[in-house]
């Protein structure tokens, strides 16, 4: 099938999926100077190994230039069971420079200390600091009967307590089988903590694609009118998505392959950017801002910016969603139409 709706769809999937490679390869920069990943990881491990932690991070925190010191409230050990396992080499040895910063888990860290943070430790790695900071032992000997023992010295309303108990009981007399049950047990909690991560990534993503659509001036509602109504334009936009439709890389490679496309079908008359309105060019044409734009009218700037809105909110689901859409809809193209009853 080649109709003129599909071959428009084709062309405003191609937008949204070059766009939605943008805004992720934006988001994974923003992400990774802030150190969001990292500190994700502390909180998230926090709140297996100390109780609940709260995951609401606060604008002047991300930006933060100096690292606090530790606040202590009563009842709570001066170093809690995050920042021992942080420090062990296992974990450590992750971090930036091989050592993470001080106070990492139990104190608000500058942008600069939360990037020196490990993005990423194994259950493996969790499972060995973990019983490493119960029974310390620089032989690496350490027997299930002195694990136990550490863990039944645990005080009741430990948070660890309890999971390490059933641990225990399922692992029998083998340690072994201890360290696969608390692998187990992280790897559980990190897939709750990457989905987190997941809902706080969406905003900043949504808050730069806002940004992006505005410079670029890139109005959904513009382009399915161009796409619609120009045959040349929505030939060429449509001949550029399904050579890139089966792009199978990272955003980043992918936004690559793009460049050169997006400057073709830009030089082909796509709505991208401010240009200047027909008659705003002419000689004797006396136009404001807002008129030179084609933002003459009330009905014009609603219109405008019901289109950037919906451009923002397309790249929510991400470049690989439409990329896969794109190669979809180029398979459905190319398939023809149905062979008519005889």
């Amino acid at each position: 099938m080649d109709s003129l709706v599909l071959q428009t769809v084709i062309g405003l999937v191609f937008a949204f999926a070059a766009f939605s490679a943008l805004v992720s390869v934006l988001t994974e920069a923003v992400a990774r100077y802030i150190g969001l990943r990292g500190e994700y990881l502390l909180r998230g491990i926090r709140s297996l190994v100390d109780g609940k932690s709260d995951f609401a991070l606060r604008l002047p925190d991300l930006v933060r230039r100096t690292s606090l010191e530790p606040v202590v409230k009563p009842g709570e050990p001066a170093q809690p069971m995050v920042t021992q396992i942080v420090e062990q080499p296992m974990v450590s040895r992750s971090a930036n420079r091989g050592a993470a910063p001080a106070n990492a888990g139990n104190a608000k860290l500058s942008v600069k200390d939360r990037r020196s943070l490990p993005s990423y430790v194994s259950g493996r790695s969790f499972a060995r600091a973990l019983i490493g900071v119960l029974v310390p032992d620089s032989t690496g000997a350490t027997t299930l009967d002195e694990v136990r023992t550490k863990i039944n010295a645990l005080e009741p309303t430990n948070p660890l307590k309890q999971p390490l108990l059933g641990l225990l009981a399922e692992a029998g007399t083998d340690l072994t089988k201890l360290r696969a049950g608390i692998e187990e047990w992280y790897d559980d909690h990190m897939a709750r903590v990457s989905g987190w991560y997941k809902r706080h990534v969406r905003w900043i993503s949504l808050a730069l694609a806002s940004i992006v659509v505005v410079i670029f001036n890139v109005n959904v509602v513009e382009l399915t009118r161009s796409l619609y109504t120009d045959e040349a334009l929505r030939g060429a936009v449509v001949a550029q998505a399904t050579v890139n439709s089966n792009c199978s890389g990272s955003p980043a490679e992918c936004l690559d392959d793009l460049r050169q496309q997006i400057r073709d079908v830009r030089a082909s008359g796509l709505p991208v950017g401010w240009g200047v309105t027909a008659t705003c060019t002419l000689p004797d044409a006396s136009c404001n801002w807002f008129e030179r734009h084609g933002l003459a009218g009330v009905s014009d700037i609603l219109l405008t910016l019901v289109g950037w809105l919906l451009m923002a909110l397309a790249t929510l689901p991400g470049a690989r969603f439409w990329f896969d859409a794109l190669s979809r809809l180029g398979s459905l193209r190319s398939s023809g139409p149905k062979p008519r009853a005889s």
